[in-house]
């Protein structure tokens, strides 16, 4: 008896010890989660104190001097550009290896290898997307180019030198939950990065919604619905001077975030000297998609954000230009329907016979143990990212009797060196030097502005922008027809552009590129132009513009639906009807039209819309057999102030025909009650600051990392754009001048670590609309008394 519970006990002991060491699914492992000596807590991250690092493997070539701020900012000083990249490389991972691991696993599909099966759908759609081809077409390119060769070399030595010297104690607490080690870091890994990025500002699958349309209503009531092209458009470039164009359309957007930039000349300035105004409306995550630095070498001295994994600053200045980026919006990607021969998808049909197709077969290596495999079929049109036998596009009718796949067409996989816009923009000193910078950029399409000591101002809208036909690209195309592909690329030279404006100032908020002269088809998911007219409205008054006055207008939360809409639904709504909600009529009266956090109006008015929009088209497009795009707010906006009587209005699903009135009296209604359901009886808690709560996750999906916040001003379509997971990802506001002056902000911190201080030590001065000046370092002793503390990276 006693050998038996012996064993018995040593049989116990023993899986205990394995069930705390092994990770079993998504479990870490407890025991060396929690060991004293190397998990977790050896995470908690107080205040950094100064220290020397002798580098053993990949070393810089000489010292290496990098001053932290208050903020947690690095102010890099090295000798040359090799090592102030290695440098850029070290401090980068040394404050966020985990996310930089994460994006590139996500865009290389493989983030099986971490967590398991319940990844592998999002692996096989990222490999079907392509990612890993462009950034290998890339890289060739890439690297034929000295600049960029020593930028991406530079930078992958100095994140694997930061590698190398972990120890499993050390590690970001990630690893450790997910009992994992880091991975070496190459230049592929820094392009895999870059087209992640791309492909998050692409846009969507719209064409295929959009098909679904057609197929419902038919072409002609399809493009009524969600054409783009109207009268009260502000372009990006204004229509005095830009090249003639045909309609710019495509599909339809409701309510979503987006970014601003806008730069103002000298001779309306404070100063006297150009203002350069970016705040790029993303995803907000922590740690944050943005990581601030300054990078000083002898021959460059830059500030600004650069994305983790990627060399050179993104968004920033220098002591001679400063530039800012918004999504263009232009549609890039074509999606075509591929008719196969027969379910071997070896052929496919094209201009009336079958041509063959190259088929690859992808590899899975799964988390702990198993493997999995997809075979990716590539055509003429680019690879198959839906077919009929996995992976299928569920939402989009299928054809019978046929083994069909869609293929993806996209600027992203053509051969670019996208990077050395970047590098060069780092060292710019004057708009020729900027305008060239922009040749080599090609995917996402962006509006990039510009503003110099040169006293310049520009914009330009800057990309690989397919020729198409009008209208081409809108709806599903045929993959069989070479009529329907893509016919060459708009000259660069003809790219949408205007620099020094009689008006004084440029801006970009998403809308459509340019005016209804220009001789080119650029179709997109541009915003709506309620931000645009606002931020012109402001900047035409501005006079002088300081960096406060800038800084405000982007904080700015007037709505422009608000303000076209609320007079006329007033006027159609019959209080009489509206139980109890006379105070809530006479608020909206009152209101200014701006989402302010103390504002009840503003609670009730964006509770009524969704409600009115709700009913307006829920009839028509919700269908239980396809997925349709729901027309844009603009097309409402158009209804509910110049087409009230519009057959859309009434519900077809009643015997009565509504009226205008009759549907803003039910919505203003069921708001009311949603309203007094959620928040009780109206009061303090109505208030937009507490009915608009937000919300920043954790990039590796842990709630208890992420921070939820109300509160706050702003709203979508305002040009402080705020909603849920979604607001300005880095706010700057920069004043040229002989001594060049920079003001931003990040929604968080500089680490990635939920122990560190600097993990989310600016979120609260974000969320209040404020700006940190920005401390451009010209030696490395200046500022002393704003430097926290000193790290040398010794040769």
């Amino acid at each position: 008896m006693r050998v038996l519970k012996a064993t018995v006990s040593i049989v116990l002991l023993c899986l205990v010890v394995w069930i705390f060491n092994t990770r079993i699914g998504l479990m870490p492992p407890i025991g060396k989660v929690l060991d004293p000596g190397h998990g977790i807590w050896k995470n908690a991250d107080p205040l950094n104190t100064s220290g020397t690092m002798n580098i053993t493997t990949a070393r810089p070539r000489s010292d290496i001097l990098v001053n932290y701020d208050k903020d947690g900012i690095p102010h890099i000083f090295a000798d040359d550009e090799f090592d102030l990249y290695y440098a850029q490389g070290f401090v980068t991972a040394r404050d966020r290896l985990w996310q930089m691991e994460m994006q590139v696993r996500l865009a290389a599909g493989r983030l099986s290898e971490v967590f398991g099966r319940r990844s592998l759908g999002r692996d096989i759609f990222y490999r079907r997307l392509g990612l890993a081809s462009a950034a290998e077409i890339a890289l060739d390119s890439a690297m034929k180019d000295p600049g960029t060769r020593i930028a991406l070399e530079a930078y992958s030595a100095g994140v694997n030198a930061y590698i190398h010297q972990l120890d499993p104690s050390s590690c970001p607490i990630e690893y450790k939950l997910f009992d994992c080690r880091p991975q070496e870091w190459n230049p592929l890994s820094s392009l895999l990065t870059l087209k992640l990025v791309g492909e998050t500002l692409t846009g969507g699958e719209s064409e295929f919604n959009m098909s679904n349309a057609r197929m419902c209503f038919g072409r002609e009531v399809a493009n009524e619905l969600f054409d783009q092209a109207f009268q009260d458009d502000e372009p990006v470039i204004p229509t005095s001077v830009s090249l003639p164009r045909v309609t710019n359309s495509g599909p339809a957007r409701t309510e979503t975030p987006g970014s601003n930039n806008w730069a103002v000349s000298g001779s309306r300035s404070a100063n006297g000297f150009p203002l350069l105004a970016n705040d790029p409306h993303l995803k907000l995550t922590l740690p944050s998609i943005w990581y601030q630095l300054q990078m000083q070498s002898p021959h460059m001295s830059v500030y600004g954000v650069s994305v983790p994994g990627i060399p050179c600053v993104v968004i920033g200045f220098n002591r001679d230009v400063a530039w800012g980026m918004t999504n263009a919006a232009a549609d890039v990607a074509d999606w075509y329907h591929i008719e196969f021969r027969d379910s071997s998808m070896k052929e496919y049909r094209y201009n009336g016979k079958w041509e063959p197709a190259m088929c690859r077969i992808e590899r899975y290596q799964l988390a702990n143990s198993g493997v999995a495999y997809d075979t990716i079929v590539y055509t003429r049109q680019g690879p198959v990212v839906y077919d009929s036998r996995t992976h299928v596009k569920r939402d989009y009718p299928r054809q019978k009797g046929m083994t069909e796949g869609f293929a993806l067409r996209w600027t992203i996989h053509e051969k670019s060196n996208d990077l050395k816009t970047f590098y060069l923009l780092n060292k710019a000193k004057s708009m020729d030097d900027y305008r060239k910078a922009l040749t080599y950029f090609s995917c996402p399409a962006q509006n990039f502005v510009y503003a110099g000591r040169d006293k310049n101002i520009a914009m330009v809208s800057s990309g690989r922008f397919p020729l198409r036909n009008q209208g081409q690209g809108e709806f599903i195309l045929d993959g069989s027809l070479s009529g329907d592909e893509w016919k060459g690329w708009i000259p660069m030279d003809h790219v949408p552009w205007v620099e020094n404006p009689a008006r004084g100032f440029v801006s970009s908020a998403n809308q459509v590129l340019t005016g209804p002269e220009y001789p080119y088809y650029i179709p997109g998911h541009f915003s709506l132009p309620y931000r645009a007219q606002r931020i012109n409205d402001r900047l035409s008054t501005m006079c002088p513009a300081s960096v406060d006055s800038l800084r405000l207008l982007q904080n700015d939360s007037y709505s422009g639906i608000a303000a076209a809409t609320l007079p006329s639904l007033l006027s159609r709504l019959h209080p009489e009807r509206i139980r109890n909600g006379e105070e809530m009529v006479r608020s909206l009266k009152e209101w200014d039209y701006t989402f302010e956090k103390n504002s009840t109006a503003a609670t009730v008015f964006a509770t009524w819309w969704s409600e009115l929009y709700t009913a307006i088209w829920k009839d028509e497009m919700e269908s239980k057999h396809m997925a349709l795009t729901w027309p844009d707010y603009r097309k409402t906006v158009y209804l509910v102030v110049n087409d009230t009587n519009s057959h859309w209005i009434d519900n077809i699903n009643t015997p009565g025909k509504e009226t205008l009135g009759d549907i803003a009296d039910a919505s203003f209604q069921k708001a009311l009650y949603e309203l007094r359901r959620k928040y009780g009886p109206l009061g303090d808690s109505w208030k937009w600051g507490n009915t608009h709560v937000c919300s920043i996750p954790y990039i590796a999906g842990i709630p208890s990392f992420g921070i939820g916040f109300a509160g706050v001003s702003g709203a979508p379509n305002t040009i402080n754009a705020l909603s849920d997971q979604f607001g300005p990802s880095w706010r700057m506001v920069v004043e040229l001048g002989p001594t060049v002056k920079g003001y931003g902000i990040l929604p968080g911190g500089q680490s990635g670590n939920p122990g560190s201080y600097y993990y989310d030590n600016l979120l609260r001065n974000w969320q209040e609309g404020a700006l940190h000046e920005l401390l451009f370092l010209h030696t490395e002793n200046d500022a002393k008394d704003h430097i926290q503390y000193t790290l040398i990276l010794k040769k």
